[in-house]
């Protein structure tokens, strides 16, 4: 019990004040353990992060087949080719030997 009040009489006075000790626990609980806390925060902000990344490469993604299809519709050549490499469309008298 002595160890304990001498312990108890090291401690400064400010760490013994009733507002210093609820403001204290006020920030564990706000830091810990309330649904909203710094670890969920941050998992949050991680998860925005990743979703923006998706976001950026799929406008990116989109910008590209738009470009693409700008092409396509324009440009006949273009359009010859894309059909004969993806739909293996072929001219008359025409053979496709595919090599893999």
């Amino acid at each position: 019990m002595l160890k304990l009040k001498e312990f108890y009489e090291k401690i400064p006075e400010v760490f013994k004040n009733k507002y210093f000790i609820v403001g204290f626990l006020f920030l564990i609980w706000i830091s810990f353990l309330d649904e909203n806390n710094l670890v969920s925060l941050n998992q949050q902000i991680n998860t925005l992060e990743e979703k923006q990344e998706i976001i950026d490469s799929l406008e990116n993604e989109i910008f590209q087949m738009e470009n693409k299809l700008e092409r396509l519709n324009n440009d006949r050549k273009e359009l010859e080719k894309f059909a004969r490499e993806n739909f293996l469309m072929k001219k008359e008298n025409e053979d496709i030997i595919l090599i893999k």
